[in-house]
């Protein structure tokens, strides 16, 4: 029994006839020559990009516009409103009725007294010199006043001049203390921003840090503010949406606890596109404040800040022991 060979006989002679040719790699000096020197250069770039670069951390949270010289005219009592005398818009003065609620109990109080106080002030003109008369007009006079006072308080009015803003109220509703029942914006001097950041960079905000606030619908419009103040305390959301007030607290997330920054606008109004546009109360809109400045070094390496502050330290102590300092 004859063997097959492993290869065809056709295929050895091919790879015979081939023979083994190979040819050098031929590199050129002066492409290696400038390849080298533009690593060297990328090395360079790296090494100076990491050591002078540096990396920025922002607290960002939303924020929104107040306008001094606004006034929110709140229910003080409970009472049905019977007169809404004021539109959005319009143009008061001071003292000028806004609003006025149910006083029949406060006039029927008032007419009382009244009858009461000349009917004792006739007898005292027939007997001036009667003591138990005399005490009892002094004591009706104080009741018709307090009675006055009363009706009077179911009268809302201006605390100074200025335009209407929102009215929340209607005639023949029904309102209970507390309850915003319109605005009233005088003239304005200064606007400002109130933002609400993450309290967990309470600590590393300061007065006077650099606060960055986008309007919304305004994305292409920044401006620079400078922080005016830094709230004491962390408060919660509840917390923050009593200060952010019943108007803004659906509109504003709040998520979790939060510390509140203000900035003072330098004009209550601003320019786009060649447009001037008015702040207004309750604009909404995004802040940013940068809490860390560290070199591109320090987050590639953590080790390095540790080694940094460790030789400050060394050689702040080194110049207090020389007498430098």
């Amino acid at each position: 029994m004859s063997q097959t060979p492993l290869f065809r006989t056709q295929a050895i002679e091919h790879q015979r006839t081939i023979g083994n040719r190979a040819e050098l790699v031929v590199l050129d000096p002066a492409a290696t020559s400038w390849g080298f020197r533009l690593l060297c250069a990328g090395m360079v770039a790296c090494v100076a990009f990491v050591a002078i670069g540096r990396v920025s951390e922002y607290a960002i949270g939303p924020a929104f516009v107040q306008l001094d010289g606004r006034v929110g005219m709140v229910a003080k009592d409970s009472g049905l409103i019977t007169s809404v005398r004021v539109r959005p818009g319009d143009r008061v003065a001071r003292g000028d009725e806004l609003v006025r609620f149910d006083a029949s109990e406060e006039r029927s109080q008032l007419e009382a007294a009244s009858q009461q106080f000349e009917s004792q002030l006739a007898k005292l003109l027939l007997r001036p010199d009667d003591p138990v008369t005399r005490e009892a007009l002094v004591s009706l006079r104080a009741r018709r006043e307090l009675a006055r006072q009363r009706r009077e308080r179911r009268v809302v009015r201006a605390p100074h001049d200025g335009i209407v803003g929102d009215v929340r109220v209607h005639e023949g509703q029904l309102v209970d203390p507390g309850l915003r029942m319109l605005d009233l914006q005088g003239e304005v001097a200064s606007a400002s921003i109130t933002a609400l950041l993450p309290g967990r960079y309470r600590p590393l905000l300061h007065r006077g840090d650099r606060l960055r606030f986008e309007i919304d619908g305004f994305h292409r419009l920044t401006h620079e503010l400078e922080v005016s103040r830094v709230g004491a305390q962390i408060v919660g959301p509840s917390e923050a949406a009593r200060f952010v007030g019943r108007d803004l607290a659906g509109a504003i997330p709040i998520n979790g606890p939060v510390v509140l920054v203000q900035a003072v606008l330098p004009k209550a109004s601003f320019a786009m596109d060649g447009e001037h546009y008015d702040f207004s109360s309750g604009m909404l809109g995004k802040a940013e404040v940068v809490v860390r400045n560290e070199p591109i070094a320090y987050t590639l390496l953590p080790t390095l800040k540790q080694w940094t502050a460790r030789a400050r330290t060394w050689a702040r102590e080194l110049a207090t022991k020389a007498g430098w300092e």
